[in-house]
């Protein structure tokens, strides 16, 4: 490579490293113009730099390849297939054959021949969107105490540190989730119409980029649109209208839902996927040498998808497990499931807390975490895939997780006073700490 290679290359990087910075600077100021407290900038900035830090990291150590897998090159070769044609070629535009992600690497090759470390920045800027948008919906959620908590946490949650700067769909994915659910709160407190528009361009980006995905974002979308709609009727006046219209959406859908679940339809499309999945991932190893393959499932009935899903379900969440660690590739899978096993333990313990308000303190978070959970379940052939599709469960996990605490942790504990007679009347907050001030 000559040394005017070498210098376009590292301009391309600063000059993107200080686009991502320009850019999400402007989003938190943005953001808090309506949310005084929202100071998350620090978080953000440690979370982008361990990001940058992890490109140069994986580079140097020569394990790009082996950790990052084959499909970054066969996304830049389309990317550079699209980008040597014109801007009216209909390949600028999501197809089978070209997903929205290979188009924006496509933009910036053909607007500036952008090396591939420009790229991964790039990458990094629209993932860090997304979890930023994450965050202000845990302040709209739970306050700004649990966005600064969230902040911390999601900003140094390991595999978002790596994933998040693939050449591959998951940033695109990261963004849509975390417009999904900022809208989603905005639909959820207020029927906003401006939610409506957040979350379904978030869903057109899944779509674009993993169509499965993005139908089971706009059902778990729909659903959250329905709940948030009899929440509110007789508070607010469009919440009648948009039970009707989300009724009328379900009733056009069901025959294609009842289609694409029929034996043959189920056969042709998710079992052949699962079978080509499990097949390539048996190839590349025996089931004794190779712990990332899984076994085949049968998803070729309802009855059997149904059966099933749970044992994928398990699978995602929990493969590789944290004894696996033959390779690189699984100690680095085994690092998130023991994240994924401690977030586990504490969702569960505040879920029990937050007994019977679950969904009305966390519901634009946890209708479209299960929805993509579901998604994933269904496609996932492979724990290396898994992993990587895990990362999106994560980051809506963690994001319940903080939003559950912050109200497990605000709920009045009961008040205990020694030798009171039963039905005697409790000492309100204000004589318990004249108490405790006396004392």
């Amino acid at each position: 490579m000559s040394s005017n290679a070498t210098l376009y290359d590292v301009e391309s990087v600063v000059l993107a490293t200080l686009l991502m910075v320009a850019g999400l600077s402007f989003s938190l100021r943005r953001l808090r113009r309506t949310r005084p407290q929202f100071f998350v900038g620090r978080a953000v900035g440690a979370g982008a730099g361990l990001r940058l830090a992890a490109i140069a990291g994986v580079s140097a150590i020569g394990l790009g390849p082996t950790l990052r897998g084959g499909d970054e090159s066969r996304f830049l070769q389309g990317a550079r297939e699209i980008a040597a044609s014109d801007f009216d070629s209909n390949l600028w535009l999501p197809s089978e054959a070209h997903r929205l992600h290979e188009i924006v690497f496509a933009i910036q090759i053909k607007l500036g021949d952008v090396p591939e470390g420009a790229l991964r920045v790039t990458q990094v800027a629209i993932a860090m969107l997304g979890l930023v948008l994450v965050l202000a919906t845990i302040h709209d959620l739970a306050g700004p105490r649990a966005a600064r908590i969230g902040a911390w946490v999601l900003c140094l949650e390991p595999s978002g540190i790596f994933f998040n700067s693939i050449l591959h769909r998951e940033p695109l994915l990261v963004a849509a989730s975390g417009l999904v659910v900022f809208g989603g709160s905005k639909i959820w407190a207020k029927l906003e119409l401006r939610g409506f528009a957040l979350l379904a361009l978030g869903c057109a980006i899944a779509t674009a980029t993993r169509p499965y995905a993005g139908w089971f974002l706009i059902t778990g979308g729909l659903l959250l649109a329905l709940h948030s709609s009899l929440r509110q009727v007789g508070s607010q006046a469009r919440s009648v209208p948009l039970v009707y219209a989300v009724a009328i959406i379900v009733a056009v859908a069901t025959p294609a839902v009842l289609h694409l679940t029929s034996p043959s339809s189920l056969e042709q499309n998710l079992q052949s996927s699962q079978d080509a999945n499990t097949s390539s991932a048996a190839a590349r190893g025996a089931p004794n040498s190779n712990n990332l393959s899984l076994d085949r499932v049968d998803f070729s009935t309802r009855s059997d998808l149904l059966r099933n899903l749970p044992r994928r379900v398990r699978d995602i969440i929990l493969r590789p497990y944290p004894w696996q660690w033959q390779n690189t590739s699984q100690r680095l899978g085994a690092i998130g499931t023991m994240v994924v096993l401690a977030a586990l333990g504490l969702l569960v313990r505040h879920t029990r807390r937050n007994w019977g308000r679950v969904l009305a303190v966390a519901a634009p978070i946890l209708y479209p975490g299960f929805a993509l959970l579901a998604a994933y379940a269904l496609s996932v052939g492979n724990a290396g895939t898994g992993f990587r599709y895990r990362t999106h469960l994560v980051l809506l996990g963690l994001a319940g997780l903080i939003v559950l605490r912050e109200h497990s942790s605000r709920a009045p504990s009961p008040v205990r006073t020694r030798d009171a007679p039963p039905g005697a009347s409790r000492p309100s907050g204000a004589s318990i700490d004249a108490r405790s001030a006396l004392r």
